[in-house]
């Protein structure tokens, strides 16, 4: 299992400190090898400032190193990807580019399409104020009071409300990162142009997503304003292969309608999340189990 986290935080999103709001907990405790993988400039790859790389270098280099790494210690040629965010998106590409590697997708709120992100299509014109640089400074300048207010731009990144505010003030502490230029810029890119491709414009990302062929499951949070229910839907109904989309809210029954990154952190998201992603994962590992040669 490879765990992949998004745009602005390191692996601690998906591997966090605290066992109850760790989704790799939560995955090997149901039998599965679980590797998180920091990409370049996040975490422990944390090495100076953000120098010159993009969407496209994490794809080229970072995965195929880290799949190299998980055989190294495992001996195992495929694995299944858990990705959250710009770590879903990662994923979903990376099982088209390296298909035999890749044996099953669950994407967790992935914006491959920007037609339907209307409140962050508002902040476009103020994008000249965004460098990336100064989240970790902020977030942490931010934690003695994380829990007890709610702004509105805070609410793109989770529906806070449904954050235990502890956990709330140790995402901010241990979890946020800054963000490299280029990555940012292609991002906007992104959202200006409604594509999802690479930086020379050479290859379609989105396009990609209709020749795999491994099982996924798409997750999009019913309050979400950076990867929003239709959003998430139009990357599931590009996909080829086998499968599942479901809305994390109370149209699922669930108890509260989820947003961005609370589909990790939210407050029942061990109960009501996590069992998911676990059955799926679980009944797609073992088909391939009963496919592989004896």
């Amino acid at each position: 299992m490879l765990l992949c986290h998004g745009l602005s935080v390191n692996r601690g999103s998906l591997d966090f400190g605290v066992p109850r709001y760790s989704l790799a907990l939560a995955l090997a405790e149901a039998g599965f090898d679980c590797f998180a993988i920091d990409l370049r400039g996040h975490g422990d790859s944390r090495r100076g400032r953000p120098r010159n790389w993009s969407f496209d270098t994490y794809l080229s280099q970072d995965i195929p190193a880290a799949l190299e790494d998980v055989r190294a210690a495992t001996g195992a040629s495929q694995v299944l990807w858990v990705g959250h965010s710009q770590g879903a998106l990662l994923g979903l590409v990376a099982a088209s580019a390296f298909a035999a590697r890749i044996a099953g997708v669950v994407a967790l709120a992935p914006p491959t399409h920007f037609h339907a992100q209307d409140a962050l299509r508002k902040l476009l014109p103020y994008a000249f104020l965004a460098t990336g640089h100064g989240h970790r400074l902020l977030a942490r300048a931010a934690t003695p009071i994380a829990g007890w207010f709610h702004p509105a731009l805070a609410q793109f990144a989770w529906n806070s409300r449904n954050i235990d505010p502890r956990v709330y003030r140790q995402v901010l502490a241990n979890v946020v990162e800054d963000v490299p230029p280029r990555v940012l810029a292609q991002f906007l890119d992104w959202m200006r142009r409604d594509r999802f491709g690479s930086v020379d414009g050479l290859t379609d990302y989105r396009a990609s997503l209709a020749g795999a062929r491994q099982p996924a499951q798409f997750v999009s949070g019913a309050v979400d304003l950076l990867a929003p229910p239709p959003a998430v839907r139009a990357a599931f109904e590009i996909w080829a292969g086998e499968k599942e989309y479901w809305i994390a809210g109370r149209s699922s029954e669930l108890s509260t309608d989820y947003g961005h990154s609370d589909l990790i952190f939210g407050r029942r998201a061990p109960e009501e999340i996590y069992p998911r992603v676990v059955a799926f994962l679980r009944a797609h590992s073992e088909r391939a189990a009963q496919r592989a040669p004896a």
